[in-house]
């Protein structure tokens, strides 16, 4: 098994992760929408909501990132 395969694999499986993880999260969010209160649990849960999205976010860019390149840039080098 080859390092790009690997790499499309696991970016393959962080992509989708990260993906039910946001529909998830948007639910979420609406559910804690319509039943806004001063409670401080409510409070709470919003900024539970605010850290599942910045670490959704880490997990898509990760994904993103290790994602094997499909178009190779063909530069040549010339020494001087």
């Amino acid at each position: 098994m080859s390092i790009t395969s690997i790499r499309a694999r696991a970016s393959a499986a962080l992509l989708r992760a990260g993906t039910e993880l946001a529909i998830d999260q948007r639910e979420m969010e609406d559910r804690l929408a319509s039943a806004a209160s001063g409670n401080a649990a409510f409070s709470s849960a919003h900024g539970a909501v605010r850290l599942a999205r910045w670490a959704d976010s880490a997990l898509l860019w990760l994904a993103w990132r290790i994602h094997p390149r499909t178009i190779v840039p063909d530069v040549k080098r010339t020494r001087a």
